[in-house]
C-alpha cells in the first residue's frame, strides 16, 4: 500500500503549471464554503475557484470553508477551515533569479503545501511564519497545524524543512514531524503527526472529518453573557456589559445588543480576530446604533469576564500581558496608523497596574508611546485609564477588561490625541 503522504504529493505535482503568470501572486482552484481575502487596508472579496490573489492580502476560510492556492511559480497549498493565511511579499518572474520572494505568515488553522521554483535554489527567499516559529525550506511537500494559540505541529512529506525560533532550530526531513509550543521553547521531532484533511471534499454534502485527536479551531460562538470595550469617532473608550453578541464565520462581531445601546454593523471595512474562542477583536469603518446614530471607526474587543473568585484568587504577583492583536489604528480623519506593541503589568496584591500602547501615526510619520500607571488600583474585572500620556503633550484614555480562566487575556479600547494631530481609535487583546 502507497503511503498517503506520496499520494497526496503525487496528486499534487500533477497540478502543477509549466508555467504560470505572473500578473498575480496566486489564484484558486478550489474553494468550497465561505473563502474571502482581506486586502492590506481591511477590504474584504469573496473568493471562489478561479479568484485570484495579490500579495499583500490574506486569505480567510470560515468555519466550513477550504480553499486550495495555486501560486505562479508552480507552488500548491490547501487551507484548512477556520484558517488565516496572509502573503506577506510574494515576487516571481517567471525565473528563479534572484529577485523572486515567498513570505508568507499562517496566523491561524492549517495548511498544506508543496512549494515552488522560489526557495528552492536560494532558501532565504521563502519563509512561512507563525506565532512561535519560522518554517523554511528546501523544496518540500509538508504540513503545518494550529493545536493551540501557542503551539504548532509540522511534517514533512517529501524534501526538507527547518523549523526555527529563538530558542532554537531543527530539521524535519521527509517522514518526520516535530512540534514547537511557544517561542521560548526550542522546536522538537516528535513521533507524533499532524494530519490535515484533503481541501477537496468528497461530495458536495460529505467532508472529511478531523482525524482521531486533532483539535478543530475554537471560535467565538454567538449568545449572551459578552462584555465589550469600545471606542468610536463618536465616543471614547468605554465599557459594555451584558452583551448579547452575534459573530459571523469570520468571528467578525457584526452586532451586539445591551443596554443602553446596541450596536450593528452596516457595511464598509471590517476586521476581526480571536484568540482561543475566548476574545475577539476587530473594527468596523461603518456602523450604527439603535437611535440610528452612524458610529463611523468602531473599534471593539468582546469576551467574557473573568470571574471575581479567579481574579483575587492570583495574589500578589506581578502579571505582564503582551499584545496579541488588535486594529488597525484609524483617526478621526480616517487615516491608518499601525499599532505597533502593547504591554500591562498588574499586581492584585499591591494594587498596581501600567498601561503601555506603541503606535505609529502615518500622518506624522512618527511613532508615540502611551502610557500610566495605577496605584492603588482596586482589584476589578474592568478598568479605565484615563489620563495616558506620551511625554510631548499628547493625551488619551483607554478601557479595559480580564477575559477568560484565570485573566488569561486583556482586552483594551483606546483614544489617544498626539499633540497637534487628530485623535486615534482602536483596539488591542493581550496575552500572558
Amino acid at each position: 500500500m502507497k503511503h498517503p503522504i506520496r499520494i497526496l504529493a503525487f496528486l499534487f505535482l500533477g497540478l502543477l503549471p509549466v508555467m504560470a503568470s505572473a500578473a498575480s501572486a496566486a489564484r484558486l482552484d478550489f474553494a468550497t464554503g465561505e473563502v474571502r481575502a482581506l486586502s492590506p487596508a481591511g477590504l474584504a472579496r469573496q473568493l471562489a475557484k478561479g479568484s485570484e490573489l495579490q500579495s499583500g492580502e490574506t486569505v480567510q476560510t470560515g468555519r466550513d470553508g477550504r480553499a486550495q492556492l495555486r501560486f505562479s511559480d508552480g507552488g500548491m497549498l490547501s487551507l484548512q477551515p477556520g484558517s488565516e493565511f496572509r502573503l506577506d511579499d510574494y515576487q516571481f518572474s517567471g525565473q528563479a533569479d534572484g529577485s523572486e520572494a515567498g513570505f508568507f505568515s499562517l496566523l491561524k488553522g492549517g495548511l498544506r503545501t508543496i512549494t515552488g521554483l522560489i526557495g528552492r535554489s536560494n532558501r532565504d527567499r521563502y519563509k512561512v511564519t507563525t506565532s512561535v516559529a519560522t518554517i523554511g525550506i528546501r523544496g518540500t511537500e509538508y504540513t503545518i497545524s494550529y493545536l493551540d494559540p501557542e503551539t504548532i505541529a509540522v511534517a514533512t512529506g517529501e524534501g526538507r524543512i527547518e523549523v526555527c525560533n529563538k530558542a532554537g532550530c531543527v530539521l524535519v526531513s521527509s517522514g518526520e514531524a516535530a512540534v514547537v509550543r511557544g517561542s521560548e521553547e526550542a522546536p522538537k521531532l516528535t513521533d507524533s503527526r499532524p494530519r490535515l484533511d484533503p481541501a477537496q471534499p468528497v461530495t458536495d454534502d460529505l467532508r472529511p472529518p478531523f482525524a482521531a485527536g486533532e483539535t478543530q479551531l475554537q471560535t467565538m460562538a454567538s449568545g449572551p453573557g459578552y462584555t465589550m470595550v469600545h471606542a468610536s469617532n463618536v465616543a471614547g473608550p468605554a465599557t459594555q456589559a451584558g452583551v448579547t453578541a452575534q459573530f459571523n464565520n469570520f468571528d467578525l462581531l457584526t452586532r451586539a445588543d445591551s443596554a443602553p445601546h446596541s450596536f450593528a454593523l452596516t457595511g464598509g471595512t471590517a476586521q476581526a480576530s480571536s484568540r482561543d474562542g475566548v476574545i475577539g477583536w476587530g473594527r468596523w469603518s461603518n456602523g450604527v446604533r439603535e437611535d440610528g446614530t452612524a458610529i463611523p471607526n468602531f473599534h471593539y474587543v468582546v469576551g467574557k469576564l473573568t470571574p471575581m473568585s479567579e481574579l483575587t484568587g492570583l495574589g500578589a504577583g506581578t502579571y505582564t500581558y503582551s499584545l496579541i492583536g488588535g486594529s488597525t489604528p484609524v483617526n478621526t480623519q480616517g487615516v491608518a496608523g499601525s499599532l505597533n506593541t502593547a504591554t500591562m503589568q498588574a499586581n492584585f496584591g499591591a494594587g498596581t497596574m501600567a498601561l503601555t500602547l506603541n503606535l505609529g501615526v502615518t500622518v506624522a510619520g512618527n511613532s508615540y508611546t502611551f502610557t500610566q500607571a495605577l496605584a492603588p488600583m482596586t482589584t476589578s474585572q474592568t478598568f479605565a485609564f484615563a489620563a495616558l500620556d506620551d511625554g510631548a503633550l499628547g493625551t488619551g484614555s483607554a478601557s479595559g477588561m480580564f477575559v477568560g480562566t484565570n485573566a488569561q487575556y486583556v482586552g483594551v479600547s483606546y483614544s489617544v490625541t498626539p499633540f497637534n494631530e487628530d485623535a486615534i481609535k482602536g483596539s488591542a487583546a493581550l496575552g500572558r
